[in-house]
């Protein structure tokens, strides 16, 4: 291929060739001689970019091999289904001495943790917490130390000591349902009534929830349901059939990634 300037630019089309040619098995100097550019940067720029991750380097051991810019857009249902639960249940520890934030994702469910695991393309287990007493339950965790996916999480509300600060980051519509049912899976409830019917809720801090209560409502029609605060945490919940049903087919059509044992509670409505 000539190594014209093509105005020293990187197009759609050739950031594509870039990605194919090293998922082949290129290395980064081999695909250079593809496109008119000099340094590796450039084609390191673009697997990072597109969230695509480099294969290890003669076995550096610093080096990641999971996907550290999988949330520079969140542009998948996946993407938004998994900043939906680590809007609720994961965290971001910038308190380490080496200076790289740890992001964490811990919870009861072990196999949404190893879907988590998949979707970042890592290699590190799942770590497995003893119940701290019988009253309680062992729960599972998953992390990663990544500086870049720390910056990118931060633009959608993800931060350290994030609890009071949480809020509904707005996506492309399309992308919303997935992100609710992200965190109805992470912190929401959903469970039966007496009569065979099903409660839908979700809890957390009260302006997260306020921005929940306002979309939902504005989006499906559903009851305008008060919000309750109980000291920090606040909730909402709805009770009625035609809410129940109107919510559950909007979280959950086309849902490729979600938390079985809610989903089985709520099957009658789908």
């Amino acid at each position: 291929m000539p190594r014209t300037a093509w105005n020293k630019r990187l197009t759609p089309e050739m950031e594509q060739l870039i990605i194919a040619h090293y998922q082949e098995g290129h290395t980064a100097r081999e695909v250079l001689k593809l496109i008119p550019f000099k340094t590796k940067k450039t084609v390191y720029d673009v697997l990072e970019k597109h969230g695509v991750a480099k294969r290890s380097p003669y076995g550096r051991a610093d080096y990641k091999s999971y996907h550290e810019a999988i949330f520079a857009n969140v542009d998948t249902q996946a993407k938004a289904y998994w900043l939906g639960i680590l809007l609720t249940d994961g965290y971001i520890s910038d308190t380490r001495n080496n200076g790289e934030p740890q992001i964490g994702l811990q919870m009861i469910d072990c196999e949404l943790l190893e879907k988590f695991r998949e979707f970042l393309g890592s290699t590190n287990p799942v770590l497995h917490i003893k119940a701290r007493s019988i009253r309680h339950q062992p729960l599972y965790r998953v992390t990663v130390s990544s500086q870049r996916m720390a910056a990118d999480l931060s633009r959608y509300g993800v931060v350290p000591r994030k609890s009071a600060l949480t809020y509904l980051p707005v996506l492309q519509q399309e992308f919303m349902p997935h992100l609710l049912r992200g965190i109805l899976d992470g912190d929401g409830t959903v469970s039966h009534r007496q009569d065979g019917g099903a409660i839908i809720g979700f809890c957390g801090s009260e302006r997260l929830l306020t921005e929940i209560r306002m979309w939902l409502i504005c989006k499906l029609g559903i009851s305008d349901n008060r919000l309750h605060q109980n000291k920090s945490v606040a909730f909402i919940q709805w009770s009625l059939d035609a809410d129940i049903r109107k919510i559950t087919r909007y979280l959950y059509q086309n849902a490729e990634v979600y938390l079985e044992r809610k989903k089985v509670l709520l099957k009658r409505y789908l």
